[in-house]
């Protein structure tokens, strides 16, 4: 009795593939989306070099900002998926064999995947961050102070995540 709870338990990780898989067709899926926005930008390109309007200037550097968001989204899914895949079913051995791969997709521990996801999620807030100065009008000289501060912490949030080789 005891064996054959053991082995339902065990054989009970694979349901991670439902997991595994709803993350890469969310990943594809934000891909598209941010081959919408490529095309929404294009158009944006177009229309700025016909009329050079500040504007429209505006509206391109923001849908650039998005597109870098969009995209990273799809990567954080990726990695969340690999990481499901090889904690819980199997290790990628194309993956580990692959020079173009290194080592971002070889997760080896719940630790090294929290990793890999927080420093991809640390870029998207950034990017949030730099998008929310955009559209900022400083009203006072405290405000920018403020602006500055926050750039400092950001700074600093990066040097601490920076592997140490």
């Amino acid at each position: 009795m005891r064996n054959l709870f053991e082995r339902v338990l065990w054989s009970s990780r694979l349901s991670v593939m439902l997991g595994v898989l709803a993350c890469i067709v969310a990943a594809f899926v934000i891909f598209i989306m941010g081959l919408k926005d490529v095309i929404h930008m294009l158009d944006l390109i177009w229309s700025y070099i016909l009329t050079g309007s500040h504007e429209i200037r505006n509206d391109l550097v923001m849908v650039v900002v998005e597109i870098l968001d969009t995209f990273l989204l799809g990567a954080v899914l990726l990695i969340f998926a690999f990481g499901l895949y090889e904690l819980f079913i199997n290790n990628l051995e194309v993956a580990e064999k692959s020079k173009a791969a290194g080592k971002i997709l070889v997760i080896s521990s719940i630790d090294s995947l929290k990793s890999k996801l927080g420093k991809v999620i640390l870029m998207m807030l950034i990017i949030k961050l730099f998008s929310y100065f955009i559209e900022m009008k400083p009203q006072s000289m405290l405000e920018l102070l403020y602006m500055g501060v926050i750039i400092v912490l950001v700074a600093l949030a990066l040097m601490l995540t920076k592997d140490k080789k």
